[in-house]
């Protein structure tokens, strides 16, 4: 994955899309774009990561305020830089889900660990007539947007949609991740607003003008 870092201030509202259906390939979608060399990284810094976190509603508002009191701190900083290698790590592992080949065994290590932190600061309770997990509000710190993103990576891979990740496809679309989520597993773009349409103009105007170019018989 190929990003092109750039200097940062507090972002509310960083990524203008989303189109990956899971938390996770959300994530990874945070670069413009993934096909080709990049435009733009949408979390430059890390309190574009926590105006991230805001649009996905994770955590409590409070807790978001407190990280963004303290974004500007050497701890921050390197969340951010844990937060970019895991989100290299989740593009190479799905990449390889998509391409029917062996997960990078380093990528998929480092996914592990992230992993095991996050379930470290989680709580198992009883709610209803079931069990679900619960964050640790005293063990929540700058590495909790990781640990939510890999838990989504977690319970993704481990579980009965994997098939259905699939890719925007280049050239003409943007590289982002996607989960199919239609019936017959038809949907082949982010989006049709997007790179599908795009792509379908495209294609319009190729064949327009080569016909305009046809000598006639």
């Amino acid at each position: 994955m190929r990003t092109r870092a750039s200097t940062g201030t507090k972002r509310d509202w960083p990524v203008p899309f989303f189109f990956g259906g899971r938390l996770c390939l959300d994530f990874i979608n945070t670069v413009n774009s993934l096909s080709r060399p990049a435009t733009r990284d949408y979390l430059p810094d890390y309190a574009a990561l926590l105006g991230w976190c805001r649009q996905k509603a994770l955590f409590g508002t409070q807790f978001i305020a407190h990280l963004e009191a303290n974004a500007g701190s050497t701890r921050a900083a390197e969340a951010h830089a844990r937060a970019m290698a895991l989100r290299e790590a989740l593009y190479r592992v799905f990449r390889s889900v998509i391409e029917a080949i062996p997960a990078p065994a380093d990528q998929l290590a480092h996914l592990d660990a992230v992993l095991r932190e996050a379930r470290r600061r989680q709580v198992l309770v009883q709610e209803g007539g079931g069990f679900v997990w619960r964050w640790d509000a005293a063990q929540l710190d700058f590495l909790a947007p990781l640990h939510a993103v890999a838990l989504s990576a977690d319970a993704l891979l481990t579980g009965d949609d994997l098939a259905r990740v699939k890719e925007c496809p280049g050239p003409d679309g943007c590289g982002w991740l996607f989960l199919d989520e239609t019936r017959n597993g038809s949907r082949r773009w982010c989006s049709m607003d997007h790179c599908g349409g795009a792509a379908k103009a495209r294609r319009y105007a190729a064949r327009h003008g080569a016909r305009k170019g046809e000598a006639p018989a």
